[in-house]
């Protein structure tokens, strides 16, 4: 589902709605609700354009986490509340700071990824599938809204796929 963020309350998901939007941009911005708190699990946010994104569309920098999907170490010092700093091969340590900080939330916050295209580009697909899976359970079971963000060309495999069908409410 893609709503309005400036709309009347009346069109924003309901807890625990997942979301897979197709789109260069890794945080769609007209994707995201307004919560009280806001995770992002990026392989393509750097914390300081993320702060950046988030005070230009008017939400406070403090009320989010970034766990970062990066290949290589990242200096910042901001608001932005950063979980870690894992390296995309690394699939298990992901999930494990995304549990982490999963617990830290509360039902109607939002889980925001990008990551499925670089994840795509170090490990096989039955693992992608595997922490894909996970993810989305928990957030859905967590009755978290869920937007997850697949850049435009990004092939998802039949399992994967079935697994969106299975949890995803809704794409765009």
């Amino acid at each position: 589902m893609v709503f309005d963020a400036n709309a009347d309350a009346t069109n924003a998901p309901i807890p625990g709605e997942q979301t897979l939007v197709r789109t260069a941009d890794p945080l769609p911005a007209s994707a995201l609700p307004r919560s009280d708190r806001l995770l992002v699990v990026s392989a393509r946010l750097h914390p300081k354009r993320l702060e950046r994104f988030l005070r230009e569309s008017g939400r406070d920098p403090a009320s989010a986490t970034l766990l970062s999907v990066w290949p290589v170490e990242l200096d910042y010092d901001g608001p932005v509340d950063l979980s870690g700093i894992v390296h995309p091969g690394d699939v298990t340590g992901v999930g494990m700071r995304l549990v982490d900080a999963l617990s830290t939330l509360s039902e109607g916050d939002c889980v925001a990824t990008d990551a499925l295209g670089v994840l795509n580009m170090y490990c096989e697909q039955d693992v992608i599938f595997r922490f894909f899976s996970m993810m989305l359970q928990k957030t859905a079971g967590r009755q978290l809204h869920g937007v997850h963000a697949v850049q435009p060309g990004v092939t998802l495999d039949g399992a994967l796929e079935a697994q969106f069908d299975r949890v995803v409410d809704a794409r765009t």
